[in-house]
């Protein structure tokens, strides 16, 4: 296959992959940090921006699924609270405790005690677990701890604690991160138009830059396509086998005036159906639903019967919180595994996940399939992947034919050590603040605020920091600290400063004032999504990127089509 390439993909024709991954979402992300952590030569190409689709979408909980209890889902739920607390070991600047309520309203003496059956299971289940177990509250209790309930026919409340990951956006940057710094290439706005095989096997694939339009061919031995809800849609395209793997469902939440000091388990007055109120961000993120979908997947957005379900569900519980001002809405579509049963409600089907390896009967032996699978097990399902990847691997150079050899010699590299190694950012005992004494994210919060108030910075801006870096905001404050300028705001009233944007191009792969806004920083997620500070980010990103004014025009009306997208339930309605 050619390779003059003279671009951004210069480096792929020297090199012959051990793997190649499609998508980067969380699940492809941790793929690409897991093979390259074993010595894989892996490569990772994302048709848009890193973490840019379902994986930014969901309710940003790391959890078991307290519900998959009732659909005999035990497995699923231990693999789930056993990854949970993994992450947070592993992220504690991503992954945090969060503590549920389950507000009951003229509950039956038998439903109160199949709900004590439960927690007592889940706890069971957890029985590893770093969080506390559950208990139940009394009504004054619970009124207590959420004065915004109503209080009408409540009886009290279950607690229980799972945890959150309130920017998922960046714990997908910090696996590409690791993943990158040990070896792995990375390409977002990269679509695969074509895949290759010798015989029956797998031999590469080709690429497109979807901003250029520069082309390359890639050499890889085997490839994963984790392209999430993409999957049936790309199979067809790359291999022309048709076929209908995954149901796709569509799950919309809407942000809002915060309204609970704790997340809130809520069921549906028109179909019984369980959502959540989270406390995310200093706002209420409500959601989610879940209807099939079967329109485009790359236009997906709420529409104003999505908003009003949640709103009917949300009101009688919290009926002082304003619930007519919503800031924005995010939509997504979920992939799961297709059923035997195809009548099943939307949120009776598993969540489980399934990893496909194609044959060599089906022409694409060397080609894997990951579908399904939740926000929580992406590291399990990536160890998972990546274990077959490397069987294969194993069987390949071991014919007679092949020979073994290069980086895929056996040896301690092959061992998956995701399960107990820090994310960056998240390495307390060996990151760049190493030397302050950090055993936790008080700790480093105080020891950033120290290093930035030298610099100037508020203590606003110094925690800004510590919530989007972690550890490594001491590398943005050396930015600061060699060049002062960098340390002015990007726009009055937003935290954020000018070093971010510097950083964010030099390190973190941005590529459009959209990326930057919406999954490098959370300006996107303020009440006026940051509308104030589009402008002054596209001039600093188009002087550091070259742009010209046109680009510079043009990047400020992509922002605004994607927050207009946000906002379309309104003419809805």
């Amino acid at each position: 296959m050619p390779h003059q390439v003279s671009g951004r993909y210069r480096a792929l024709a020297e090199t012959k992959f051990d793997l190649v991954v499609i998508g980067g979402g969380i699940i492809g992300c941790g793929i690409a940090r897991d093979a390259a952590l074993r010595g894989l030569r892996v490569a990772l190409f994302e048709k848009e921006d890193f973490c840019s689709g379902t994986s930014s979408r969901s309710t940003r909980l790391i959890h078991g699924g307290l519900r998959y209890l009732e659909q005999f889902d035990i497995g699923l739920v231990r693999q789930d609270l056993r990854e949970r607390e993994r992450l947070l070991a592993t992220a504690p600047h991503r992954v945090t405790p969060l503590r549920f309520l389950v507000p009951l309203y003229n509950r039956s003496a038998v439903y109160r005690a199949r709900l004590r059956a439960g927690m007592i299971l889940y706890d069971l289940l957890s029985y590893d677990k770093s969080l506390p177990n559950h208990r139940f509250l009394s009504r004054n209790e619970a009124v207590e701890l959420e004065p915004g309930l109503a209080q009408e026919g409540l009886q009290g409340a279950a607690s229980y604690y799972d945890a959150q990951c309130a920017f998922v956006e960046r714990l997908c940057l910090d696996n590409v991160t690791d993943a990158v710094e040990n070896g792995a290439q990375v390409y977002n706005y990269t679509s695969v138009t074509g895949l290759h095989r010798e015989g029956n096997h797998v031999a590469g694939l080709s690429v497109r830059d979807t901003l250029t339009g520069e082309t390359t061919e890639v050499i890889a031995e085997q490839v994963v396509n984790a392209s999430g809800p993409w999957l049936d849609q790309l199979t067809g395209s790359l291999t022309g086998q048709s076929g209908s793997l995954l149901r796709l469902t569509k799950g919309v939440h809407f942000a809002a005036p915060r309204a609970v000091n704790h997340a809130l388990v809520l069921f549906s007055n028109k179909d019984g159906r369980l959502f959540f109120v989270i406390p995310w961000l200093g706002l209420s993120l409500v959601g989610t639903t879940d209807t099939d979908y079967t329109a485009d997947m790359d236009a997906v957005w709420a529409i104003g019967d999505d908003v009003r379900y949640l709103q009917a569900g949300v009101e009688p519980a919290l009926p002082c919180a304003d619930w007519k001002q919503i800031y924005y809405t995010s939509a997504g579509v979920r992939a799961l595994v297709r059923s035997d049963h195809p009548n099943a409600r939307e949120s009776e089907v598993s969540r489980k996940h399934l990893l496909r390896a194609h044959t060599s009967e089906e022409g694409w032996e060397g080609l894997f399939s990951v579908l399904g699978g939740k926000l929580t097990a992406y590291r399990g399902i990536a160890e998972e992947t990546v274990a077959a990847v490397v069987r294969q691997l194993y069987r390949s150079r071991m014919a007679p034919q092949q020979t073994s050899g290069g980086l895929y010699d056996s040896g301690p590299a092959r061992v998956c050590t995701t399960g107990t190694r820090p994310l960056p950012g998240g390495d307390f005992a060996g990151g760049d603040f190493s030397g302050g004494n950090i055993n936790g994210m008080e700790a480093l919060r105080t020891e950033v605020r120290r290093h930035a108030s030298v610099l100037n910075l508020t203590e606003t801006q110094a925690d800004n920091l510590t919530t989007l870096y972690g550890t490594r905001a001491a590398r943005v404050l050396q930015l600061v600290r060699a060049r002062p300028e960098l340390g002015q705001p990007i726009a009055p009233p937003y935290p954020d400063i000018r070093a971010e944007i510097t950083y964010a191009v030099q390190h973190e792969w941005v590529q459009t004032v959209s990326d930057f806004m919406v999954r490098r920083s959370l300006l996107g997620f303020t009440p006026d999504q940051g509308r104030s500070a589009t402008r002054a980010v596209a001039h600093e990103m188009g002087h550091l990127l070259c742009w010209d004014a046109e680009r510079i025009a043009n990047e400020q009306d992509s922002y605004r089509a994607y927050i207009e997208l946000t906002q379309r339930f309104r003419r809805e309605d």
